[in-house]
């Protein structure tokens, strides 16, 4: 075997020139795929991650009719009983409880409508780290009455800069008109540029006392240290609190727990397709090497050569051409997707602003994890036995004696 294996080295470099071009479209075709795959994971992690940290958190709860109705009337009473089971759970990194309404903002230019959250700054902090969005101003200055938090997109819109004065307008709880002066103290910037154009954040006293009540809570936004405590505890709040809406994030974005759930399987499709195509033109190029090489494969049989060692022969040159150039392949492509991974790739300058329309952040960081490269081998290797197959086959099928008379 240890000769068989030295054998089929050699002849794998017998052809420089065409072993090199196989060799590297096959390493070059994965590095592509590898580093797509990292790309593509990275921003779907990120778009997850936005996405729970900047709008959904891990559980939310509301008022039946508040989730039909979107109407502050609607509120959750129970809010001593649910903090003090947050607060004594251990599954639970931080909580935020909202007031919202709708109503209608007017600048100086012109007027726009928007969802206004009245909240606690620290927990909001805690839960969302809004702070770390605010790209000026600052998150809720002290010194400023009445402060409001905007979003960039509708302070570019409306032409709104921090300092300056709004009014807000919106119905109370009796079901009145009333309007409010505002402050922006500061401006915040989100992957989601539709959100940012459509929600300010006030102080939830302040919002309360225009309103007419206090301590009126619509929702509660939980924040949990682990993803896979998510299903268990949201159970368990259902159980407890069976009057209220409670909604995981995969419930509240659909779309996103799709995705999420089955990236991980189109991936990996989009691997499988590129393996396939280097599959293909290698089968193409050994049976070219078979017919150059028939009369000497004939003369090996003549001699005494077992058709099970002609055939294993060509099965191993197939294999060291698909490791190698798969070897290459993941090489360079894991380091690829590792130098990249903290420095990001900005898509800014190639219209990467369209991806903050869609949620996305325009500065992708590619990550792959261990798993997918053991996914990977496992492919490589079964590319490299199927692509062997038929060209073996082929050379088990040749006539010792008709062969040697070939030219």
């Amino acid at each position: 075997m240890k000769t068989l294996l030295k054998i089929s080295w050699r002849n794998v470099w017998r052809n420089r020139a065409r072993s090199a071009v196989i060799i590297l479209a096959t390493g070059f075709g994965l590095w592509g795929g590898i580093f797509a795959t990292g790309l593509m994971t990275g921003i779907i992690r990120q778009q997850f991650e936005s996405t729970i940290r900047n709008q959904v958190s891990h559980i939310q709860i509301h008022n039946p009719e508040f989730i039909k109705e979107r109407e502050t009337g609607f509120k959750v009473t129970r809010t001593d009983d649910i903090a003090s089971l947050l607060n004594k759970s251990d599954k639970v990194k931080a909580y935020s409880k909202r007031t919202i309404t709708t109503g209608m903002m007017a600048g100086a230019s012109m007027t726009s409508g928007v969802e206004i959250y009245g909240i606690d700054a620290i927990q909001e902090n805690l839960t969302i780290d809004f702070e770390s969005n605010v790209i000026d101003g600052n998150y809720f200055g002290p010194e400023t009455r009445n402060p409001l938090m905007i979003g960039e997109a509708l302070a570019d819109k409306m032409k709104i800069s921090t300092g300056n004065r709004v009014v807000m307008t919106f119905q109370d709880l009796n079901g009145d008109i009333t309007s409010a002066l505002f402050r922006v103290s500061g401006i915040y910037r989100t992957s989601n540029t539709a959100n940012d154009q459509r929600y300010v954040y006030v102080h939830q006293d302040d919002l309360a006392k225009i309103l007419g009540s206090t301590g009126i809570i619509n929702e509660i936004a939980i924040l949990l240290y682990e993803l896979d405590d998510v299903t268990g505890f949201h159970t368990d709040l259902q159980t407890m609190f069976p009057e209220y809406e409670i909604r995981t994030w995969a419930q509240i974005s659909p779309d996103l727990s799709i995705i999420n759930e089955y990236s991980g399987m189109m991936l990996m499709i989009l691997i499988i397709i590129i393996l396939l195509a280097v599959a293909f033109g290698l089968v193409n190029t050994m049976l070219m090497t078979i017919f150059e090489r028939t009369q000497e494969l004939g003369v090996l049989m003549s001699i005494g050569m077992k058709k099970i060692r002609v055939f294993s022969m060509i099965l191993l040159e197939t294999t060291f051409l698909v490791i190698t150039g798969s070897a290459f392949g993941v090489i360079i492509g894991s380091l690829t997707v590792t130098l990249t991974r903290n420095t990001g790739i900005d898509l800014t300058p190639l219209g990467g602003e369209a991806f903050s329309e869609f949620g996305f952040d325009p500065v992708i960081y590619p990550t792959l994890d261990q798993m997918f490269y053991f996914n990977l081998t496992v492919l490589i290797l079964c590319t490299a036995i199927l692509a062997s197959i038929y060209p073996a086959w082929k050379a088990l099928r040749l006539n010792p004696a008709e062969a040697i008379r070939k030219e």
